[in-house]
């Protein structure tokens, strides 16, 4: 149970880090916002759905956890639009760091709401990690600007948030299937919704970019359940620091994907990052 649950947290950053690249590509391919944030849900919603007749879920249950279920898309919701919004106001490095202090939210929250006991090697590795990763993104605080600042802020409670709630919803033994169905489809039709009334979505766009786009979409929808799966195996806080490994991957990806160069600080980061997610691996299987 525990190495599947790890396979799976790590299988997430693995997928959720090449989804900034990958879409980053297809921006400038000419594909829109528009376009971009509700094929990402219509395309997990498909994935899903085979799933979904294979382990039908029941009325009864969605409406037990209606509220949990809710609070889990409203927080989806933040996580890409405050990240997007914070990407577009400020450096990407700086808006993935702020991004990327959830892991140390979901800590805090895991020790003093519910009371979870958590070594402390395992909490000198979210600090150490987090250093690294500092060193990795390299982030710029020349163009500083408030609202990308608080979107960045946003998009990491909606994160912390989602973890959370996929706790509470794992002790209940709701099927990660169920979960995962219910947020891409209720987001889907919100975001439809949303530009259908206030945008236009414009799919005339090249090949190239239909391609980069619809990879992007498969990347967050594998992500998306693969961290849904792993939460109910090892736990909201080991899980959390495993997704660490996203803004590691993000990184790499950039390098081979956009052409952009390591320096030696960011290389020092990876390592220290990829070390402490390694150590951090050993000692909870130990414990």
């Amino acid at each position: 149970m525990y190495i599947v649950g790890t396979l799976c947290a790590i299988g997430a950053g693995i997928f959720f880090g090449f989804v900034g690249p990958v879409t980053k590509i297809a921006f400038n391919l000419g594909v829109g916002l528009s376009l971009a944030i509700p094929l990402r849900y219509l395309i997990a919603t498909i994935l899903i759905s085979p799933f979904i007749f294979k382990n039908k879920p029941t009325i009864k249950m969605y409406k037990e956890q209606f509220w949990l279920l809710m609070i889990l898309s409203g927080a989806s919701i933040l996580l890409t639009t405050g990240l997007l919004i914070s990407v577009k106001h400020i450096d990407a490095s700086l808006a993935i760091l702020i991004f990327c202090t959830y892991p140390i939210i979901v800590l805090i929250a895991s020790m003093l709401i519910s009371k979870e006991k958590i070594d402390l090697k395992i909490k000198l590795v979210f600090i150490i990690t987090f250093a690294g990763l500092f060193l990795v993104l390299g982030p710029s605080f020349k163009n500083l600007n408030a609202t990308g600042i608080i979107s960045g802020v946003i998009a990491s409670i909606g994160a912390s948030i989602i973890i959370l709630t996929n706790q509470k919803l794992s002790n209940k033994n709701i099927n990660p299937i169920h979960i995962n169905a219910f947020i891409n489809l209720f987001n889907s039709i919100f975001f439809i919704t949303i530009i259908l009334l206030f945008f236009e979505i414009n799919i005339n766009i090249s090949l190239s970019a239909w391609v980069m786009i619809l990879i992007s979409s498969f990347c967050y929808a594998i992500a998306f359940f693969l961290q849904l799966s792993a939460i109910p195996r090892i736990g909201q806080s080991k899980t959390a620091l495993l997704l660490y490994t996203e803004p590691t991957v993000a990184v790499l990806a950039s390098i081979f994907l956009l052409k952009e160069v390591l320096n030696l600080y960011q290389s020092l980061g990876a390592i220290i990052v990829i070390s402490s997610l390694i150590f951090a691996t050993y000692q909870t299987s130990k414990n």
